[in-house]
């Protein structure tokens, strides 16, 4: 399940740059976990971004979903987040980071290791 949240993640962030949508962000993580077998165990939003002002909930708008027509701009904001929950197995998954839509794609501000820690 890692490794799933983790490629999606990277397709995702792939897909964060200027001109594309926010919807084809959320479709890079949906096409990445479908691939790996994960189809109906993901929600149907991947993330949120981060303004100047605090909404009523900790979201902003736009929130990554697919066939969001937001067009992304250089010095948006997201959190994205892969969050896998299989209720077969009763195993949950959740990865995610802070990235900055710059010129030529993005940037993360989380700059803590992307590697599964097994206790």
């Amino acid at each position: 399940m890692f490794a799933a949240c983790a490629e999606a993640l990277e397709a995702s962030r792939e897909a964060l740059r200027p001109g594309r949508t926010v919807g084809e962000v959320f479709d890079a993580h949906a096409r990445t976990l479908t691939k790996a077998g994960y189809a109906g165990h993901f929600l149907n939003a991947c993330g949120y971004t981060l303004g100047a002002t605090y909404p009523p909930t900790w979201m902003d708008w736009p929130m990554l979903y697919t066939g969001n027509p937001q067009v992304l701009a250089p010095g948006m904001v997201f959190f994205i987040h892969m969050i896998l929950l299989n209720s077969q197995t009763g195993l949950s998954m959740s990865l995610g980071e802070t990235s900055i839509v710059t010129e030529d794609g993005c940037e993360p501000v989380t700059h803590a290791p992307r590697r599964l820690v097994v206790n």
